[in-house]
């Protein structure tokens, strides 16, 4: 897939690639953006926040979203699955490392995906070749542990 069939929503090939490094831990990145066990009572799909990891402009059931902007210089993304009680600074530094990482490596997200992915069956889902975020805290302390090395630069292994 080349970057012209992904040019969507004033998105940047760079843009891309940075939702898709994201996408690409985000299992890991979970255990910093959603740090508690309440955190993950809200990523059941269906529920309150976006579990399907894809992006659109069209719809908020996306994990990503990109709002409409009034031109190239207004286009952004926000990132719909953190949760409130995440500590802004380590959520943000690791969504960073994980969007570096997938600028260096051209990471390609699932996605755009306009349709209302609430009503899509797991199977459909799957079918799509999206992935989801993970349902417990547990799940995503086990990606931290086999999955940390994008984030040596910054962080030591004592923190993590």
């Amino acid at each position: 897939m080349c970057y012209s069939d992904l040019n969507y929503g004033n998105l940047s090939e760079m843009a891309v690639n940075y939702i898709g490094g994201i996408f690409k831990h985000a299992r890991t990145v979970a255990a910093f953006t959603n740090p508690t066990t309440n955190s993950y009572k809200r990523l059941i799909p269906g529920f309150e926040a976006p579990s399907i990891l894809t992006y659109s402009s069209q719809n908020r059931s996306a994990s990503c979203r990109i709002p409409y902007g009034a031109g190239e210089k207004a286009t952004r993304i926000e990132m719909r699955f953190p949760d409130s009680t995440a500590c802004p600074y380590l959520a943000f530094a690791v969504m960073m490392m994980a969007g570096l990482v997938g600028i260096k490596n051209q990471d390609i997200p699932v996605g755009p995906m306009d349709e209302h992915l609430f009503e899509l069956s797991l199977d459909e889902i799957r079918e799509k070749g999206s992935r989801q975020m993970p349902h417990t805290l547990r799940g995503s302390l086990e990606a931290l542990i086999r999955d940390n090395d994008f984030l040596k630069p910054v962080f030591t292994d004592l923190f993590i």
